[in-house]
């Protein structure tokens, strides 16, 4: 957002620095090479869910007045209400006409300077953006020492910024190499008012940009290639919607305000936490609790607490309750899940009752002395997501009340039989970001019983793998009843509203018809076809097996489409590399490259299909839109006979 260039993108400003750009940019994304996501052995070190009523001071701070902040924007920067606000979950971000402060706009700005750095890590937020003519929304960082050193020496790195009504998301580093230099790149953006997932995977090494887990930048740092040492420092967060200025131009479509970007959420992981903050955070369950100030209220006090060994802080604990029971508590949450494991075994994780701001778990099987090792993930009364320090409860068998308690961790429910022990591509983990105990699925229907057979307990699960190609329902209750969610790619966390909640999965190939952009008819198998030499062709949409299509991703991510119908694969006749050879149904080979497609997200919704074996797309010939049009293989230009978009069938 400082000083930006005017023709940003036109020419890159790199000089001595080109050392950075070893890498080379495609206009075109395999989706599947790399995927956002913070690793399995990363922290939650800090994060702003927005859940409450109004800005956490205590992590952001807002940045005020006009002048123009280096780009001659037009807008005045308030901290009033009217221009940033918390509501529904989200954090908004209102740009308005009106005067103000000598300006004829208002919007707002709000950074972690002072109350939260950090030094490499994953940074991720859920955003929707504004989109008029004249607007110019961002989430981007800066070196933390820019008051000393000034713009660029500071750094600058652009996690998302778009402009105007452009569907293009732009991420961009800034720094100082004998003056200013920079290097960026933009992706496709569909619905760009819709939620989208912008982030930056930044180390020692690579800085590199994601749209909804995509890469589609990077640049190294490494050693300081190119006076890069900028990225070896301290920064800080920011998010602001500016109006107009250098980049974006000076013309503004002002019956479109007021223009508002609304953040849903920001997270930030770190491998080895390094951060500063004054605000609390969630920490590494394997240190001290950074707990502070969030759990006051009752302990419980009165039972028998002299069964409790290395209690935690007033507000969450573990506490005798019977012979072989004891009670989990939080106080002051509006969620909360235990993880915990008995005498050293396997560590179970599950949601707790939550009756108002109490949440409460009987943990059975007890015995005089047993050990329980636990910790508690938990969402504040403020909407903050916080996991607790790691705990120790030595359980002491006493007469206080008698009984075995009996159900009272009746949650597992192991009725019925084992219905699937295979293996295969779909993979299950208890945390998030694919960490934790992990199983592998393969097709098939899994009751609870036999995720237990792979090691899963009852509301076990936080994170998922689905490669293309698969369809993954998730159930509530065991044998596939209650709610149910489906999945059809990874997540590295499936929300609030499923996490520690599947108790039954099945596990199908996904079904897809395959819409060309340009008529709006999907790939069908000519009359039904079977045979091999069978023509493909589009044709209105009729729901015929013949119109539907399986996806198997490859080793190399390249993909094998066949028929439902005959099970055949979409072949080019006679492995041509030639413009205009047919493409037909055929028997499918062993990883035959006349076989396989690179499927490539466009960013709009549809996708190419390029052929491994002769680099020439999946066209639709001569442009034509009547059933029975023949499709065939042509050089790539991205025209909308060459775009498809998949759709779930089943």
């Amino acid at each position: 957002m400082n000083k930006k260039l005017l023709k940003k993108f036109g020419s890159i400003a790199l000089s001595t620095a080109m050392a950075v750009s070893a890498l080379t940019v495609s206009a075109k994304i395999d989706t599947t090479q790399v995927k956002a996501a913070a690793t399995p052995s990363s922290k939650l070190v800090w994060s702003d869910e927005f859940n409450g009523n109004s800005l956490d001071t205590s992590k952001w701070g807002y940045e005020t007045g006009g002048g123009g902040w280096g780009n001659n924007e037009y807008q005045y920067y308030t901290n009033r209400t009217d221009n940033v606000y918390v509501s529904g979950g989200s954090l908004h971000i209102k740009a308005k006409k009106e005067s103000y402060g000598g300006r004829n706009y208002t919007s707002g700005r709000i950074n972690t300077a002072g109350k939260f750095t950090m030094t490499h890590g994953y940074i991720e937020a859920r955003i929707a953006l504004p989109s008029c003519q004249g607007i110019w929304p961002a989430f981007w960082m800066l070196g933390a020492n820019i008051g000393s050193v000034g713009w660029p020496a500071c750094g600058e790195i652009d996690i998302m910024e778009a402009i105007n009504a452009e569907s293009k998301s732009y991420c961009t580093c800034h720094w100082n190499a004998n003056g200013h230099a920079e290097y960026g790149n933009n992706i496709g953006l569909s619905n760009r008012t819709g939620y989208h997932t912008y982030a930056v995977q930044w180390d020692a090494n690579y800085i590199r940009g994601f749209l909804d887990g995509n890469k589609y930048y990077e640049m190294y740092i490494g050693g300081g290639a190119g006076d890069t040492e900028e990225f070896q420092r301290p920064f800080h967060l920011l998010l602001n919607v500016a109006v107009c200025g250098n980049w974006p131009g000076f013309s503004i479509d002002e019956g479109a305000l007021p223009q508002e970007m609304k953040v849903d959420y920001v997270r930030v992981y770190q491998e080895n936490p390094n951060f500063s903050s004054s605000a609390g955070q969630s920490v590494d369950p394997n240190k001290g609790s950074n707990n502070t100030g969030s759990n006051s209220g009752s302990n419980n006090s009165g039972s028998n607490s002299g069964s409790n060994t290395s209690t935690p802080a007033s507000g969450m604990g573990v506490n005798y309750s019977n012979s072989n029971t004891a009670t989990a508590y939080v106080n002051n949450s509006k969620w909360a899940d235990i993880h915990y494991s008995v005498n050293g075994g396997g560590q179970q994780n599950v949601r707790m009752n939550q009756s108002g701001n109490k949440a409460t778990y009987n943990i059975g099987g007890l015995s005089n002395g047993a050990k329980v090792d636990y910790w508690f993930t938990y969402s504040d009364t403020s909407g903050f997501v916080r996991d607790s320090a790691k705990y120790s409860y030595t359980h002491k068998s006493g007469s206080s009340s008698s009984g075995s308690n009996s159900g009272s961790n009746s949650g597992s429910n192991n009725s019925g039989s084992v219905s699937n022990t295979a293996s295969g591509d779909v993979y299950v983990y208890q945390d998030i970001n694919y960490g934790g105990r992990k199983a592998s699925l393969g097709l098939g229907n899994y009751n609870l019983a036999a995720l237990q057979a792979k090691g899963f307990k009852n509301d076990d699960l936080s994170s998922i793998k689905v490669p293309f190609g698969y369809k993954v329902t998730l159930y509530d209750n065991d044998n596939y009843g209650g709610a149910s969610k489906v999945l059809t790619s990874d997540s590295s966390w499936i929300g609030n509203d499923w996490n520690d909640r599947v108790s039954s999965i099945k596990v199908e190939k996904a079904k897809y018809v395959i819409k060309s952009k340009h008529s709006g008819k999907v790939l069908d198998c000519a009359w039904a076809g079977t045979a091999n030499g069978t023509n493909v062709q589009i044709c209105a949409a009729n729901g015929n097996d013949a119109q539907k299509w399986y996806i198997k991703q490859n080793s190399d991510y390249s993909c094998t489409i066949t028929s439902v119908l005959s099970g055949k694969a979409l072949d080019v006749d006679a492995w041509s590399k030639d413009n205009g050879a047919n493409v037909q149904l055929w028997d499918c080979g062993n990883n035959q490259s006349n076989q396989q497609y690179w499927i490539t997200d466009l960013g709009n919704g549809y996708s190419s299909i390029i052929n491994k074996n002769s680099n020439l797309a999946l066209d639709v010939a001569a442009w034509g839109t009547a059933d029975g049009t023949n499709v065939h293989q042509w050089a790539y230009a991205q025209n909308d006979n060459q775009q498809w978009k998949f759709e779930l069938a089943n």
